[in-house]
């Protein structure tokens, strides 16, 4: 209840809206009580024994009265749900807005336990519900909490026995609300949980459909949806099972109040004690009742279920954030020294991945981290880049410990080049720049350096050409050159390049090398990669092995030694002839 709570504070600078909202709802509710009273007024009228003329003018004030009684009461129910939706409608904008804000400022290891699917349906399923009960649900609690008081006042000042004979049945309704309220929350927590399990396992097929249908993976995919899919269907039954008895239970203790009223007002009528106007009035006022009565456990399900939201919602926005920002943060130009001192580093799993690495990569230098897979060469670039913080030791820029960086100045001068690279459904041209005003001139020479040109100029729309989600309609190799024209387009003085030729064949890797030696001249860079022709080009080869380095020197030193990376040199070299 308190994340909920919370999600109220959001819209605190919109007391205009909740003030118009609350005139709509009170103008409604009292509208809704002087209905019956009014319609009172007609039928003592015809009973009272006065004369018809004084009986028809009565009449006929009255029907002026219900007419603009009506015509008010729908201009006070539009100010009512406009507002209050558009407050529902505020909070859910803004909530939206502040979690993938959160979303994109949460470290790696936040990402490296969570599933995109489950991320995906926080964001719609679970702040749409959050909308429902700020907005929708709230507004109805709160016009039917003012009716049932406003008419229980026009009731106990008509007949105060009476009120009380008809409201007999209210304390067990209200027992069944609070019960059902209880039993309720906790299934649609497990409902909304599983749908984001459902969001996962579809995101999952869909984004790997290629892997999926490569390996006739579909019958097991269309399994593991299919018990995903029926778990929800499970538990949606539950909730169906509860409701479908607790509703219509509801439901025969409204109608039971209902005749009840009709019964007693019945009495009363022939005893002579209230009028046949009051009767039609208090059985009226009693159907009214019957609607919120009705309405009960319905909106109960839609709190819950906006409980169980906003729970989802907050668990992302509080959600630790595992990289310490310092008071006052450090934001200048990097020239490029980079030391690595001691640095240990294990993931959340407490897998090591890198264990007492200490390296000094000068400014203007190119290192290369050679290794097979798993060797703690890619954890090193992303410690780097602050990615991770290490477990011991230090890693520093020109001197000063990342850790004392501002973030966002520190990977604003560091450019990368992944192995897998992500494009977005987008131009070529908005890929490329990601959204910066860069000069036409140096997209030329980007795509130039990056070998990317020839197979740019032959799309229809060259770099305005759009492609698809993950670049789908691009082939690996020029997905990387892209991403290579992305890198020198920022011109970082750190650049970071893992396995970036790894897609790319052994004859454009070559071409691509003397492009990217311009590139290198007054940047630091650091190459991660698993091909010894990628690594001999650099100043400095450090070769890994489970995290630890086993040997280091330039090309020519490492051949001389006839270690680990001579041995490496001549099985790809002997592959390399085999494929020539």
């Amino acid at each position: 209840m308190r994340h909920l709570l919370r999600a109220f504070k959001l819209v605190k600078n919109q007391w205009g809206r909740r003030i118009l909202a609350g005139i709509g709802m009170l103008g409604d509710s009292v509208g809704l009580i002087l209905i019956p009273l009014v319609i009172r007024q007609v039928f003592d009228a015809f009973t009272s024994g006065q004369p018809l003329a004084e009986s028809l003018s009565t009449i006929r004030i009255s029907a002026l009265y219900l007419l603009l009684l009506a015509v008010t009461r729908f201009i006070f129910v539009y100010i009512e749900i406009y507002f209050q939706e558009g407050t529902g409608n505020y909070i859910s904008h803004d909530l939206r807005k502040l979690l993938f804000k959160r979303v994109l400022h949460l470290p790696f290891s936040f990402f490296d336990t969570r599933k995109t699917g489950d991320l995906m349906s926080v964001l719609t399923r679970d702040v749409d519900a959050v909308r429902d009960g700020t907005g929708f649900v709230i507004m109805l609690l709160l016009v039917n909490g003012l009716v049932i008081v406003g008419i229980t006042a026009a009731m106990l000042i008509l007949h105060p026995v009476l009120t009380l004979i008809i409201f007999a049945t209210f304390p067990l309704l209200a027992v069944l609300a609070v019960w059902y309220s209880r039993r309720i929350g906790p299934l649609y927590q497990e409902l909304q949980k599983q749908s984001g399990k459902l969001h996962t396992t579809a995101q999952e097929n869909i984004s790997g459909i290629r892997v999926v249908k490569a390996f006739t993976r579909e019958p097991e995919a269309q399994e593991k949806f299919s018990s995903e899919n029926k778990f929800l269907y499970q538990q949606g039954l539950k909730i169906a099972h509860l409701s479908s008895l607790v509703h219509p239970t509801l439901d025969f203790l409204g109608s039971f109040s209902g005749m009840v009223a009709l019964a007693a007002s019945g009495y009363f009528v022939i005893k002579g004690e209230i009028t046949l106007g009051t009767m039609i009035a208090f059985t009226s006022f009693a159907d009214n009742l019957i609607w919120p009565v009705r309405q009960i456990g319905w909106l109960s399900e839609m709190f819950q279920r906006a409980i169980a939201g906003a729970e989802r919602v907050y668990q992302i926005i509080d959600a630790e954030d595992a990289l310490s920002s310092p008071a006052e943060p450090v934001a200048q130009e990097i020239k490029g020294t980079i030391a690595f001192n001691n640095v240990s580093f294990a993931y959340p799993n407490g897998e090591k991945a890198v264990s007492d690495f200490s390296l000094t990569i000068p400014s203007g230098s190119t290192v290369c981290l050679l290794g097979m897979t798993g060797s703690g060469k890619t954890t090193i670039a992303n410690l780097l880049a602050r990615f991770y913080d290490p477990t011991e030791g230090n890693i520093t820029i020109d001197g000063i410990d990342i850790r004392n960086w501002d973030l966002h100045n520190l990977r604003s001068q560091i450019g990368f080049v992944f192995q897998d690279n992500y494009l977005f459904s987008a131009t070529l041209r908005e890929n490329i720049t990601m959204g910066k005003d860069v000069d036409e001139a140096l997209i030329q020479r980007a795509i130039e350096a990056a070998q990317a040109k020839k197979f740019i100029d032959k799309l229809p729309n060259g770099l305005d050409t759009i492609v698809g989600e993950r670049g789908i309609g691009l082939s690996g190799g020029e997905r990387q050159r892209i991403a290579i024209a992305r890198a020198i387009v920022q011109g970082p003085p750190i650049l970071i390049f893992d396995d970036s030729s790894a897609s790319l064949d052994m004859k454009t890797e070559a071409s691509l090398q003397q492009a990217l030696t311009q590139l290198y001249q007054g940047r630091t860079v650091l190459i991660i990669a698993q091909r010894v022709s990628t690594a001999q080009t650099a100043d400095h080869i450090v070769v890994l092995d489970s995290g630890r380095i086993v040997e280091q020197g330039n090309h020519y030193e490492l051949l001389a030694n006839n270690g680990v990376y001579a041995e490496l040199y001549r099985i790809q070299s002997e592959n390399m002839s085999l494929l020539a």
